[in-house]
């Protein structure tokens, strides 16, 4: 019996084996010799595999090439992307320093030059003085001394010397709602769409509307206030007394301490004031003419001059809301226009008009002029009437406001509780 390990201990056997049959057959059969099968690899049996291997190798090889040049374009896509986004990153940031630019070169022309910002009323003022202004029914009468317009709630809001409260619809002039507060209600100013500001002799208040009542009210002055502001850009209540007591308060934080104060000269007497929160000017008229400019917010005083008061007494001074660098002087017969910058009269309306100016408002091509008794339309650049509304009694107060939309509304009482308002 044939035993293959005993085949590699004998020599003989080697030489007797490869002359026998068995041999011949082994070789012939499998390509290999019985040591061959055993203890030497033979080449043909493991050349496919090989082949196979090497194959394998390869393509392991070529894979891992692609996936090296796959992540090589992958990584340069992603460096590419980056370049990009850095290039768009360092033009936007060249757009944002040229807007900045552009918006810091626009802010100095509009400081410098005249804005052409919309005026207060259209040009068809005349038609719509005699069109579309209506008059509410009375509620009493007694003297209605402010009023304004709540923006985006078509409310009219008014206030009399006995502490009465109206609140008026826009469209249908009818009286929604009354509050009595048992004081007197000056210098209405709206906050938003269900809030007001008023001053009462001393104190502020803010009212709300929907619930009926006063929300926050504090004692702000010693002296009775004269005039009260809302800026809306800053937050901030401004408020000033007879006597020239100027104080700021942070409205977001219902602050009872004035946040800057600004003391006039105790003989001003203030008449007449207003404020432009385009520029944060406040503007004081005093009763022997002197005139005090302010930068509320920079704590420094802009102008401060007196008025020959001898021939045409001044009663009102107005902020130019075409112009920030101008403001106007209503007189007891005409206006006239000065310029901050050269502390001079720049334009003389005392020759042209008759009348007494309580409020002057001006753009590129039409001046509206509250009086007494109406509002008149005047062409800038022709100096001629194009509209006017005349009442039989005197104008108790005067106000208007731009809505997001676009359109200006005015409103305005006499004294005797009739209401007036522009539908636009």
């Amino acid at each position: 019996m044939f035993h293959p390990f005993s085949y590699n201990n004998s020599t003989s056997k080697d030489n007797k084996y490869k002359n026998n049959n068995l041999y011949n057959i082994q070789l012939k059969e499998f390509g290999q010799t019985p040591e061959q099968i055993f203890f030497k690899p033979h080449p043909k049996k493991y050349s496919n595999k090989i082949n196979e291997i090497q194959i394998q190798i390869k393509q392991e090889i070529n894979n891992l090439s692609n996936e090296n040049k796959k992540e090589i374009v992958e990584n340069k896509n992603k460096e590419n992307n980056k370049n990009e986004i850095i290039i768009l990153n360092e033009e936007k940031e060249k757009k944002d320093i040229d807007d900045k630019k552009e918006g810091i070169d626009i802010i100095k022309n509009n400081y410098n030059n005249k804005l052409s910002k919309s005026f207060p009323v259209k040009s068809d003022i005349d038609y719509k003085l005699k069109k579309q202004y209506k008059s509410t029914q009375k509620y009493d009468d007694k003297e209605i001394i402010t009023g304004t317009i709540l923006p985006e709630s078509n409310l009219i809001v008014t206030g009399n010397n006995n502490g009465q409260l109206n609140i008026y619809y826009y469209y249908s002039g009818e009286i929604s709602k009354y509050f009595s507060l048992f004081h007197e209600i000056k210098n209405i100013n709206a906050i938003d769409k269900e809030t007001i500001i008023y001053s009462s002799e001393y104190s502020i208040n803010t009212f709300d509307i929907s619930l009926g009542k006063n929300i926050w009210t504090f004692y702000a002055h010693d002296t009775q206030i004269n005039s009260l502001y809302y800026d809306s850009n800053n937050k901030n209540i401004i408020s000033c007394t007879k006597n020239g007591i100027i104080h700021v308060y942070d409205y977001k934080r219902r602050s009872s301490i004035p946040n800057i104060s600004h003391f006039l000269f105790e003989e001003n007497n203030i008449i007449s004031s207003d404020y432009n929160s385009e520029n944060k000017f406040f503007y004081s008229l005093g009763e022997k003419g002197n005139i005090n400019i302010l930068n509320i917010f920079d704590n420094e005083e802009i102008y401060n001059y007196n008025l020959d008061i001898n021939n045409n007494r001044p009663n009102s001074i107005s902020a130019n809301l075409n112009n920030l660098n101008q403001f106007i002087i209503g007189f007891e017969k005409g206006f006239k226009i000065y310029d901050v910058r050269s502390f001079a009269c720049v334009e003389d309306w005392t020759k042209n008009l008759e009348f007494k100016v309580e409020k002057c408002i001006i753009d590129n091509n039409n001046i509206l002029i509250q009086n007494e008794f109406g509002l008149i339309l005047y062409d800038y650049k022709e100096r001629k009437k194009i509209g006017e509304r005349i009442l039989k009694n005197k104008i108790g107060f005067f106000n208007f406001i731009d809505d997001k939309k676009g359109d200006t509304k005015i409103v305005y009482g006499d004294q005797i509780g009739n209401v007036f308002y522009s539908m636009n």
